[in-house]
């Protein structure tokens, strides 16, 4: 579709700002998990990126509503930033479990989510850098990888819930994980979420 350079590189950049905010609070978030603090010591700083978040989400859909024609289809603008808003908003909700939940120290499934998460976040922020440029086809790349980061969070969701029931310890510690390990599975849900909106755009534009 055709739009003036000015707009087209405001929605764009928006997006790309979106998820380099994201990127940074998935590697704050690997950082809470793999220091010698409580993760929860985090979460301050964390929602604060949140907001950041929220207030980038705000932008682009407050552009929205004051033009006709945009450099993607309007629903795709709205749910690339609407998704990406959804895992900043799970990391975030993880790290505050670790603080309502009073779970004071990460375990392996946690450190290893954490990396899934950055990777993903990483693929997603190249995805949208490209996506500015019009590379559609190179976008693809980025979606296979975040695909398969979310099939090795669904197993270490599955393995974590399982080490939980093969070796149980106090019931009321190993819901708490139970609880974090999915809620972390979900987030990457997001990512994989991104990934699908960028291959139907890829499909239409390139």
């Amino acid at each position: 579709m055709l739009f003036t350079k000015k707009n087209d590189t405001d929605f764009l950049l928006l997006l790309i700002k979106a998820s380099e905010n994201t990127l940074d609070a998935a590697q704050m978030f690997r950082n809470a998990v793999m220091g010698s603090e409580p993760p929860a010591t985090f979460y301050p700083q964390l929602k604060e990126l949140e907001n950041k978040g929220d207030q980038i989400t705000h932008q682009i859909f407050k552009g929205l509503n004051k033009v006709f024609i945009t450099p993607l289809d309007r629903e795709d603008i709205m749910e690339l930033a609407s998704k990406v808003d959804d895992v900043i908003d799970g990391i975030e909700a993880t790290i505050a479990r670790f603080d309502y939940l009073n779970i004071t120290a990460s375990d392996k499934y946690m450190k290893e989510f954490s990396a899934v998460l950055v990777a993903s976040c990483q693929h997603i922020l190249d995805s949208f850098k490209l996506l500015s440029k019009k590379k559609y086809m190179q976008i693809t790349e980025h979606t296979v990888q975040i695909n398969s980061l979310e099939n090795e969070a669904d197993r270490l969701m599955r393995e974590g819930i399982r080490e939980i029931f093969t070796h149980p310890k106090d019931p009321y510690h190993d819901f708490k994980l139970k609880e974090l390990y999915e809620r972390l599975e979900q987030t990457t849900d997001a990512c994989e979420d991104v990934a699908n909106i960028l291959d139907s755009v890829v499909l239409r534009y390139s």
